[in-house]
């Protein structure tokens, strides 16, 4: 008896150390492929495992192989809904995960009277605060923010007193290079100065423009780079003297961020390729020139009109920038039902167009949402009950002012983690070249 009980107990001991050196001689590789399809919550979840676990989990080279398998992941991307309430001035993010149909997820607020919100990219938000100048860069899936360091094209002035004499107007740009995989932030501040002229006749004094001169610079997001900084870049002219007026609003597509402007009195498209860092303005068809929303899709660059008027009125017409640098573009016409509601295009999934249409004028805050896509051109409706409890805004002849939906994928970009294991890296590189 007691000779099988030792028996056991060796057995035991020995079953125990075997399973340990398996566990031990896990290949990394396999322990990636793992970790990399599993929900963003687990993920931090099973980073307090070991030292290696979590290095590798802080890897930006690991946050970008499982950013790119939660879009294709059963519940690994969501939706966002973005809009300003007008009862709180502010700007609302709702967040819609397929679990047994959409449901609410979490909701906050950014003043948007003196903020200015850039799209949404990988699931990495910019938020510009306009009266401080701050910028703040948010990681949606981790709620992790930092605060960009202040610009050094705006002095920072001591004491209540301002400055009439020079006038700081800065654009902020938020972009993705998926080449090298940065993301960055471009400022492009418009600085005016101006001299005192006074009347002789009544001794009143006037300001007049004396200089109009626009400064670059580019702030890097990543971990190659510590804390960052601020960089200036020159482009020469006639970008330093003519983009006085540029729009806050921009969309980047393929690395390259894209604005409306008017320049030389021409209505044009200007482009700022993020890994070159120059610009290049891009003709727009005469057609296109009045279009109602501009979004990325499928990597392309892509113009959307929205017909309102006539017999196609539920029309949308698609000008696609196929070839940025010979600038070709491609129309398409996507015809709707003429049953179906107005609808208009708010945001942009996967291969097609996220719609959003009000059912009656009567309930402004009775909306629905469609997906279309652009290759089967069918049209179905996305089920998002929460939409019929958020008061959205409604602007001219019903069109959702300001209301951004579009898809959200998880992403684990840590945005302060700069330090990692030179090995360990080197392993998580070797592991995503498989995979992109």
């Amino acid at each position: 008896m007691g000779n099988s009980i030792s028996q056991m107990r060796t057995s035991s001991s020995s079953s125990r150390k075997s399973i340990n050196i398996n566990r031990r001689h896990i290949p990394d590789d396999v322990i990636l492929d793992i970790l990399t399809r599993l929900p963003a919550k687990s993920v931090v979840r099973f980073r307090c495992v070991s030292r290696t676990w979590c290095s590798f989990t802080h890897d930006p080279f690991f946050a970008s192989l499982h950013h790119a398998r939660s879009l294709t992941r059963d519940n690994g991307s969501a939706l966002l809904l973005s809009y300003p309430d007008p009862s709180s001035s502010s700007t609302s993010f709702s967040f819609f995960e397929r679990k047994q149909g959409f449901r609410n997820l979490q909701i906050s607020h950014v003043d948007q009277q003196y903020t200015h919100l850039s799209e949404i990219i990988r699931g990495i938000l910019c938020i510009n605060y306009r009266r401080s100048h701050r910028v703040d860069i948010c990681n949606i899936t981790t709620q992790e923010t930092i605060t960009l360091p202040q610009s050094t094209n705006i002095p920072i002035r001591s004491g209540a007193g301002v400055d009439f004499d020079i006038v700081y107007e800065p654009r902020y740009s938020f972009g993705f290079n998926s080449s090298t995989r940065d993301y960055k932030v471009l400022n492009i501040c418009s600085i005016t100065r101006y001299k005192l002229q006074v009347n002789p006749n009544n001794g009143l004094s006037t300001r007049e423009v004396s200089q109009r001169t626009v400064e670059f610079e580019i702030f890097t997001i990543g971990c190659d780079r510590g804390a960052g900084s601020w960089r200036k870049i020159d482009p020469g002219y006639p970008y330093d003297q003519e983009l006085h007026g540029l729009s806050s609003e921009s969309v980047c597509a393929d690395g390259v961020i894209h604005w409306k402007h008017r320049f030389f009195d021409q209505e044009i498209l200007l482009a700022f390729d993020l890994k070159q860092e120059k610009f290049q303005i891009i003709q727009v068809p005469k057609e296109a020139l009045e279009f109602h929303l501009m979004k990325q899709v499928k990597g392309c660059l892509v113009l959307m009109v929205h017909v309102i008027s006539g017999y196609n009125r539920n029309k949308i017409v698609l000008w696609i920038l196929e070839d940025r640098l010979n600038q070709i573009w491609m129309k398409e016409n996507v015809v709707f039902p003429s049953h179906s509601p107005c609808l208009w295009p708010v945001g942009s999934f996967k291969t097609g167009l996220i719609l959003l249409a009000q059912h009656g004028y009567a309930d402004p805050a009775a909306w629905a949402a469609y997906y279309c896509d652009l290759e089967t051109k069918n049209l179905c409706m996305i089920q998002v009950p929460e939409l019929k409890s958020v008061k959205l805004p409604c602007g001219e002849a019903g069109k959702p002012s300001d209301v951004v939906l579009t898809e959200h994928a998880e992403n684990l970009l840590s945005l302060t983690s700069n330090v990692y294991s030179s090995m360990q890296e080197e392993k998580v590189k070797q592991f995503a070249g498989f995979f992109f």
